[in-house]
């Protein structure tokens, strides 16, 4: 039997987490997808939020391709879908939006075709699509996660706060940014910037920056921005906070996988891109 529709929400995550490449910590912003299958065929998808021009609207979409692999691992085709994404986190910066992409994609298809999928499989398909490991574990399980001793998990304070200053560089305005597209001005001195009991590291493969600041936060998040305006490149900060549960549990058939509610998460533009 198949649903009629599914919507899937999937936590944004930030990589290299603290500058340890092994530690990824998800985040209150989310990625949520609806998916009405279809039998004709037809695949359409309306993005809503940032970036939209660096999401593709055809079979090579992330959150397609991933469904599609779910689907063939049980022997089914995919017949066409009516697919809606509402973002809260840009795209292509470095805060896992290929990841949650991936995700909700093998979450929507076990949802709506009744796959039942474990944990296992969930991660080897997922593997497929996404390299960062550590990524998927920390969308899918929330808090944070490190794949150096076995992928221990542990949680997050609430209050916890990660500043991210994101630059936009022309170069990063395609579906498909290389990792040389991400070499934005200034970018090298702003990861250099050293405030007394202050993190600064590059968001995954960037080229968003992140700041662990308690106490100074304003005075980092000013002095990385001062890094890439003076080399003419604008930029923005945004500030998360951590999510003690990922996917899984937003998820869960007890809980309806709705939006979160008002004020936890930035609302993205209501304007399709």
């Amino acid at each position: 039997m198949i649903e009629r529709a599914v919507q899937v929400r999937v936590p944004a995550t930030v990589g290299n987490f603290g500058g340890v490449n092994s530690a990824t910590v998800a985040l209150d912003g989310s990625l949520n997808v609806k998916v009405t299958p279809r039998t004709d065929g037809v695949l359409h998808i309306r993005y809503f939020g940032e970036n939209g021009e660096r999401v593709p609207r055809d079979a090579s979409n992330l959150v397609v391709r991933a469904l599609e692999a779910a689907l063939a691992s049980r022997g089914l085709e995919f017949r066409g879908a009516d697919l809606e994404i509402y973002s809260a986190v840009p795209v292509g910066v470095g805060l896992g939006s290929s990841a949650a992409s991936v995700l909700a994609g093998l979450i929507a298809a076990d949802r709506l075709h009744h796959l039942n999928l474990d944990e296992k499989q969930l991660f080897e398909l997922a593997a497929g699509h996404e390299s960062r490991v550590e990524n998927i574990r920390a969308a899918w399980l929330g808090g944070l996660v490190s794949t150096a001793k076995g992928a221990p998990t542990q949680s997050v304070p609430e209050e916890f706060v990660v500043d991210v200053v994101i630059p936009h560089c022309k170069a990063l305005d395609t579906p498909f940014a290389s990792s040389r597209d991400k070499e934005v001005p200034g970018l090298e001195d702003a990861l250099r910037v050293a405030v007394p009991g202050v993190s600064i590291f590059l968001c995954g493969s960037g080229p968003a920056v992140g700041i662990v600041d308690r106490e100074l936060r304003l005075e980092a998040v000013k002095a990385v921005q001062e890094c890439f305006a003076r080399r003419g490149v604008e930029s923005r900060s945004i500030a998360f906070n951590s999510s003690a549960t990922g996917a899984r549990e937003w998820n869960a058939p007890h809980r309806a996988a709705a939006p979160p509610p008002e004020g936890a998460v930035r609302k993205p533009s209501l304007i399709p891109v």
